[in-house]
Formats: C-alpha cells, structure tokens, sequence
C-alpha cells in the first residue's frame, strides 16, 4: 500500500522559497529591487498564487474544514439527544457519517482528501462511543470510551502515517490516563496548578512521566532519520514532537516548581527533580550541538526561567519589608532578562551555522534559477547573503521574548509603584505620580532598543511595554467619572499613547502590539462614543464604518506593501500588516464573550451590540476592499477575490471571527506565510469553541448551523474544481 503524500497543505510555498522572499524585503526597502521585479519574484516562488496554485491550496483547506465540521455538527447533535429520536435511528445517523467518510477515503486514497477524511473518521468512532454509552448506560467509567477510542485511532494512525492523527492518539491515550485517575480528587493538570501531587500514586506519576519521555524519544528519532534520509517524509514534521516536548516540560516544570514552593515540606519528588535537570542538560548537548533546534532550546529556556523564578521567590518568601522585596522584583526582572539574552545568542549562532530547516542546496539552486530569469543579480544575490539573518526571529522566540517582556514590565511598574509607595507619593496621586517617571522609562526604552546588543534590547522591550503601561494608567488616575464614561475615556486615553508610543520606539515586536492595542482600543472607543450620543441604530451604524475603514485600509496597505516597503513608511509595514488584525480578533474575542464580562467587569452591559457591529463592519469592509480592487484591476486572490468577500463577509455578519478567520486563511496562502496559516487556524478553533459556548440558541440549533456549514464547505470545493483551472504541471520551487 502506497503512502498518502506527505503531510501538509499542498499549494503552499516551500520553505526555501518563504525565506528567500522574506530577504528581498530590505533590497526593496534599500531601493536595489524594484517592488515590480519582488513581485515577479514572489509569483515565481510561488509567495503569491496563480490560479493553479490557488486551486490546490483551497481544496484540501476547504475539504479539512468541511469535514471537521461536520463531525462537530454531528457530535453536538447525538448530544442533543432527542427523546422521540429511536435509538437505531441515532446509531445509523453516527455510523452513517463514519460509512460515508470511509467511502471517501476508499475511493480518493491517494489525494490529500483521504487525509481530512481519515481524521474525520477518527474523530466520528469517539462520537459513536459516547453515544453507545449514553443510550445503554453501560456503566463504563469514562476513560473506558476514551482507551476503546484510542484502540480505533492508532490503527489509523499506522495506515494512514500523518501526524493529526498521531496527536489525536497522544491527546486520547492522555485523557484517558487523567479520567483514569478521576476518583482521586482532581484530575492531573489540576494537581499539578494545586501542587496535590502528593494524592497521586508516586510509582503511578513517575511511570506516566516516562513513558511520556519515550514516546518523545521514539518521535525524535525517528523524525531526526526522516530528515537525514527522507526530509519530504511526513515524519520529517516538527510540530509534533515540539508539542510533546512542551506538554513533557510543563508537567515536570510545575513539579519542580512544587517542590521549591514547598521547601520545608516532606512531600518531595526529588526523583523528578533530578530527571527534570537531567532533561535540560540533555536537551540543551542535543539541540544546540547535534541536531541543532531552537524552538526546544526556547522551551527549555521558559521552563528553567520558571523554575528560577520560584526560587527567588522562595529565598525571599518572609521578606516584607521594603528592601527585600524590591530586591526579589530586580532579581526576577534579570534572571528574565539573562535568559530572553541567552535564546538570542543562541540564535545568532545557530543562524551563522546554516540549520537545517533551510536546505543550504535549495536555497543555491534557487537563487541560481532567479539570476538565469534576470529576476536577480549576482550583487542582489550577495547581498541576500551578506546580510544579518539574525534579526530575522522566528515566531516561538518572538513570541517567547513578548511574554517574558510583559512579566518583566509588570515587575518595573510594581518596582516603580512600590519606590512611589516608600516616598509617599500614593496617598495623593497626581500626573507627576506616574506619569513622569513613565516618561523617563520611555527614554530609557527607547535608548534601549535602538542598542544592537542582544541583552540591551530584550530589556528595552520590557522598559517599553512598562511605561506604556504606566502611561495609559497615569492618565486614567486623573480622571474621575462615573462607571458608564470610564470604558470611552480610558480608551480615548490609550489610544493617543500608544500611537505615539509606537512612532517613538524602534522595535518592529513593540510596534505590533501597539498596533494590535490601538485598532482595539480605537473601535472600543468609537463604540461608547457612539452609545453615549447617538441613538442605537446610527450608533451601530458608526462602529460598523469605524471597522470598515480599519478592514479596507488594512487590505490597501496588503495589496500595496511593496511599494510601501521602498517608501519612508517601510518600517511601519509589517506591524500595520499584521498588528490590524490581531487587533480585530480580539474585538471579535471580546464580542461573543460581552455579555459574560460585563458582569463582571461593568454594571451595565455596554458591549451586548459590539459583535453584531464588528460583523457587519468587517463584512463591509471585505466587500468595498474586493469590488475597489475589482475595479482598479488589481485584486488580490485574482478571480475569486470578490466571490471569497462575499462569502466570508456573510459568514462574518452572524459570526465575525468566523468570516474573519476564514479570510486570514486566505491572506496566510496569499503572503505564503506557514505561520500566519497556523494562527488563524488555531484562532478559527478557539473563535469556534468560544461562540459555541456563548451563543444564545439551543444545541440542535448548533449542531444544525456547523453541519450546514461543513456542507457548504464542501459544496465550494466543487465551486473551486470548476472555476479554478487544474495545475498542467511544471517545474518550480512550489511545486
């Protein structure tokens, strides 16, 4: 039997490809390349997708969600559990779903179709399970469903060689450890946050922790072979084993973490202990001189900056007074600062030796075919070369750097508070309380990051997330109104700052989250604006065009950041590009969950009409973008720019991060990024799972809206394979 082709998105650049086209970005911004000639360049590379390569990449994306959603139509469905429903109707309804799925698989075995199908299939036996036990009430403890499950996946697992399905086992066989121990008296994650791992058998915890290590161990070596002899092969993936790896350290992290908290205590694993040092010791000889791999070295570095936390502030536990305690927050600010220091040395090092996840021989051969299409020059070539890669982050240290620069901003300001504390400064606070000295953090921020030294940077990060902060919350202490006016004026406050804040500071990482906070903020404020003075329709009608001109600037500044990027505005590209939309789905976040925050958070519910506002503005705004650029000749997805609008602004007009989700999939294979495809698949679930449990209709109507929807899905896969022409081959980097 034939292998299914190697797992991932088919229509997707390559690599080599993804990464040559991110270093022609500067030859642009220095003017030695033409934003025509990068972009000629990028349709060559396959960065920016014919029609062909269009077709092949919405086919299986749109198949994959189709049929995941109908399985979650299908599974809210038999939990609906009609009464007058007969119980061999609701078995043939399951089954039938895993028949037809079969079929699929039998009949297109060598597409990338059987791949969604069989993930599909996998997921619809957990269904049929939990509906067998739910009408015969069996008496099965639950993680009996969960072990006959995992017994129906691997054997998929090993016919169908792709690693959804293989994490889908892992996740299972996981699960069905912790319902094991369920009589005990919390699961195993909630020992781990209560530190009660003393309930749990130690023999049981240290043979589960193993075994765990092995399977980790297996997957490494046989990823390791996958790449030196079959680096096409499906084994050959990271993710997977990077998941595994991170579940491993957070278990033994929050253990040892355990341990140092309860010092005095007699319930120690020192066994554990011992391992989970000589896990990182390991860790560290494997992945940083034999198989060199930064995002494990990454997790390492988070797990040993935890356990280093918890011991200073172990060491000063009983310390109340005010020396002791500034001492702890100085200490754990630059025991973050040293290690964010460490991930980025390791990463100029590990740039300078080539890894292996560029393929030096592609990249060569690459280069060579675009100076033979006059598309680059040697000088161009060398300069590509020449050129520092180190700034250039991958996505789990930049996002490794941002989150140990927001804990060591909050130790500043909390540092910075408690020195206004001990000069009396609180009891009467004024603008000079918070203000001034935020400023003077600002200076030293900005200082900071301007400074090409690894360590000196990191630390202007967390200086500038800092007095951001405490700017913004300087500004909020002078303001004293009541519980309706507060929400529009500390977001009218924040807005001016952090635009300036963003001009102010020369870090491409600060500037995103800037920009993220103020497209937030922005329409936070235009929607109490607009409820505190004007009447409900015009003010939902004012939120939707504040969103829909964010949506069509953020779409003019996609389908002309070439030309942006030769301009003076060129550093002000990528956060725009990326900084919008991550500001849009934490508007669509706070929509689905308003009526649950606001009772919390406000007396009143100010937010009930931001989601449906947020919708119609962001439909609009896909809509106007798509017909403009229709009419100006220069559409975006080419031919199905207008149709994809019009689907996903519908779809967004009863759930925006839906529609919006489905639009950022679209972008990701338009700017051939892997990353931005995996963020916006994983916003889609986490939207999903959040609308699902905050919309206001009963659970058939759920599981009638997902499984409509899957069809629909399915239905425009038919759409794409008769409008879209089918690839008649040739040979490129992309294909």
């Amino acid at each position: 039997m034939r292998e299914i082709a190697p797992e991932g998105i088919t229509g997707m650049p390559s690599r080599t490809a993804e990464y040559l086209c991110r270093q022609t970005a500067p030859l642009v911004k220095g003017g030695s390349l033409t934003p025509e000639t990068c972009q000629r360049i990028y349709a060559f590379c396959g960065i920016r997708p014919s029609d062909a390569q269009w077709r092949q990449f919405l086919i299986p994306v749109l198949c994959c969600l189709g049929l995941l959603s109908l399985v979650a139509g299908s599974v809210f469905f038999i939990a609906w559990n009609w009464a007058w429903l007969p119980k061999m109707a609701k078995f043939a309804l399951a089954e039938l779903l895993i028949v037809a799925l079969a079929v699929v698989v039998w009949w297109r075995w060598y597409s990338t179709l059987a791949l969604s199908a069989l993930l599909a299939a996998g997921l619809s036996f957990g269904a049929l399970f939990a509906l067998y036990g739910q009408i015969y009430q069996i008496g099965a403890d639950s993680w009996e469903l969960f072990r006959a499950w995992l017994c129906v996946l691997l054997p998929l697992a090993l016919i169908a060689r792709q690693n959804s399905l293989w994490f889908c086992s892992w996740l299972v066989a996981n699960l069905a450890f912790q319902l094991y121990y369920t009589t005990m008296p919390t699961s195993l994650l909630d020992l781990a946050v209560s530190d009660s791992f003393t309930r749990l058998p130690s023999a049981v915890l240290h043979g589960y922790l193993a075994l765990l290590a092995a399977c980790l161990i297996i997957r490494e070596a046989l990823a390791w072979r996958a790449i030196t002899h079959h680096p096409e092969s499906w084994l050959a993936s990271r993710w997977f084993s990077r998941v595994m790896a991170g579940f491993l350290l957070l278990l033994l992290t929050t253990i040892v973490a355990g341990n140092i908290s309860d010092w005095d205590g007699n319930n120690h694993f020192t066994y554990i202990t011992v391992g989970w040092a000589i896990t990182l010791l390991a860790g560290y000889y494997l992945y940083r001189y034999r198989y060199q791999d930064l995002c494990m070295l990454t997790l390492g570095i988070a797990s040993l900056t935890v356990v280093g936390c918890a011991l200073i502030m172990r060491l000063f536990l009983y310390a109340y007074d005010t020396g002791d305690l500034f001492l702890t927050g100085a200490l754990m600010a630059f025991w973050l600062a040293v290690n964010g220091s460490i991930l980025l040395k390791w990463q100029r090092k590990m740039v300078e030796k080539e890894p292996i996840d560029r393929v030096p021989a592609r990249l060569t051969l690459l280069t060579d075919t675009l100076r033979q299409q006059g598309l680059l020059s040697a000088s161009q070539i060398e300069e590509i070369q020449q050129r520092d890669l180190a700034s250039d982050l991958p996505w789990y240290l930049r996002l490794a750097l941002s989150v140990g620069g927001w804990i060591a901003a909050i130790i500043i300001l909390l540092l910075l508070i408690l020195l206004l504390y001990t000069a009396d400064l609180l009891d009467q606070p004024n603008a000079a309380t918070l203000i001034l000295p935020s400023l003077l953090l600002a200076v030293i921020a900005r200082g900071l990051l301007r400074s090409q030294r690894d360590g000196k940077h990191h630390l202007g990060l967390a200086w500038a997330i800092a007095a951001t902060c405490g700017l913004i919350s300087g500004v909020l202490l002078q303001i004293h109104s009541n519980d309706v006016s507060f929400l529009m004026l500390s977001s009218l406050c924040a807005v001016p700052i952090l635009a300036a804040m963003a001009v102010a500071m020369p870090d491409r990482t600060y500037r995103f989250m800037a920009i993220t906070a103020l497209t937030f903020f922005l329409v936070l404020a235009g929607h109490s604006l607009a409820r505190l003075s004007l009447s409900p329709t015009a003010g939902r009608l004012a939120v939707c065009g504040v969103v829909a001109a964010i949506t069509c600037w953020w779409l003019w500044i996609v389908s002309h950041q070439l030309r942006l990027q030769a301009g003076p505005y060129a550093d002000a590209v990528h956060p725009l590009l990326y900084g919008i939309p991550a500001g849009l789905m934490l508007l669509s976040f706070l929509g689905i969950n308003a009526a649950y925050l606001t009772d919390f958070i406000w007396s009143t519910a100010q937010l009930t009409t931001l989601q449906s506002a947020t919708g119609t503005g962001i439909a609009a705004g896909l809509v106007l973008s798509a017909l403009s650029q229709k009419r100006n000749g220069q559409s975006l997805f080419s031919i199905i720019t207008l149709p994809a609008a019009l689907i996903c602004g519908a779809v967004a007009l009863y759930a925006p991060g839906i529609g919006l989700g489905l639009w950022l999939i679209l972008m990701a294979r338009y700017q051939g990024s892997q990353g931005l495809l995996v963020v916006s698949g994983g916003f889609m679930m986490l939207y999903v799972i959040g609308w699902y449990y905050f919309l206001a209709v009963t659970l058939l109507q759920k599981s009638l809206l997902l499984m409509v929807g899957g069809l629909v899905l399915l239905g425009l896969v038919w759409g794409v394979k008769k409008v879209l022409p089918a690839p008649i081959g040739g040979a490129s980097e992309n294909a």
